[in-house]
């Protein structure tokens, strides 16, 4: 099950453009495009008159012209043309879904049109924040997205499966907190005087940090991480490195995620080559997760048992996401039913 009364990134801005792109969210085929005029559009990709996919059709101007019949939509979803025929019925319209653009990414809004306020986009102003620079990546998980954000709100497994870039040790032996602030999850782990992490000492030259990871939790399925690490000497933040590892997670279907990513930082602002380094390693780094998380999903859906999964002290803030998510299901279920 899926929460639809949320706005879900859909694709980077720069990925929508006048070419059609198929992409299933919530388990949904839908094309992407843009109009002359710049809008982004989505639209189910299926013809309603025999279910075609609209995706192997045609932009032409500004409508689709299905691949099966040459039956072309406007963006609005409404048939404009027939071939061979004057009148067109009302009811031959593809589905269409509220679409908004903001930091750097084309939000989609997959539940009720009338309920799809831009105002409630998730904040990742940091990707547009004078003084910070953004690394955007993509990351396509053969998972379900709670799986990824299972991964992101417990960063202890960072001394294991990243060793060589941001695990040490002091991740996984320092205890967190978890709290709840603003309705949001925060996760908070507090390393002071260790050694820094090889991506660390690689960017900033860093030897002995304090370090810390604030994660935070919001719906539907974001997750924004503040971290970073500073001298232990000095506490120079000048000197120190500073992130925000900015997760959204779109269910492309019940076994895969779309995990849309941006690495914003407050250092080395303009240069080029650390962009490049950071996107690489960034990359790499979600690939490392990318590998456990399909191998988990994969033992979970061959479990004879059907085992659930166990927790312990540093899982608190999973399972308060996953609480989280099963209240916002429940609500809207309820609020579905009443209608």
């Amino acid at each position: 099950m899926f929460l639809r009364n949320q706005w879900y990134v859909a694709a980077t801005t720069k990925e929508i453009g006048r070419a059609l792109l198929a992409r299933k969210i919530l388990g949904e085929p839908l094309i992407l495009y843009r109009t002359a005029a710049g809008a982004p559009v989505a639209m189910e990709d299926r013809c309603p008159h025999r279910a075609a996919p609209l995706s192997r059709g045609k932009l032409i101007g500004d409508v689709v012209q299905c691949p099966y019949h040459g039956m072309d939509f406007a963006p609005d979803g409404k048939c404009t043309h027939i071939p061979g025929q004057e009148s067109i019925p009302p009811r031959l319209k593809a589905r269409t879904f509220p679409m908004a653009e903001k930091h750097g990414w084309a939000w989609i809004w997959m539940g009720d049109a009338a309920k799809a306020d831009p105002a409630l986009i998730h904040d990742y102003h940091w990707n547009e924040e004078p003084g910070w620079e953004p690394v955007f990546g993509y990351t396509h998980v053969n998972a379900e997205y709670r799986l990824v954000v299972d991964n992101l709100m417990d960063l202890t497994h960072e001394t294991f499966v990243h060793p060589t870039s941001i695990g040490q040790t002091a991740v996984a032996e320092t205890p967190i907190t978890t709290t709840m602030e603003n309705g949001k999850v925060k996760v908070s782990r507090l390393m002071p005087g260790i050694p820094a992490p090889p991506l660390f000492a690689k960017l900033r030259g860093l030897t002995t940090i304090d370090r810390w990871q604030h994660i935070y939790f919001d719906l539907p399925a974001h997750v924004r991480i503040d971290a970073g690490g500073v001298p232990a000497d000095t506490k120079d933040r000048a000197r120190g490195l500073n992130w925000m590892v900015q997760n959204a997670m779109t269910p492309e279907t019940e076994r895969s995620t779309h995990y849309f990513w941006a690495i914003s930082r407050c250092f080395e602002v303009g240069d080029a080559a650390v962009s490049r380094t950071i996107h690489g390693q960034i990359t790499n780094i979600f690939q490392e997760d990318c590998a456990i998380l399909e191998e988990q999903q994969k033992r979970l859906d061959n479990d004879p048992l059907n085992r659930p999964l166990l927790a312990t002290n540093c899982d608190a803030g999973s399972v308060a996401a996953r609480k989280m998510i099963d209240q916002a299901l429940a609500r809207e279920a309820q609020a579905q039913a009443a209608e």
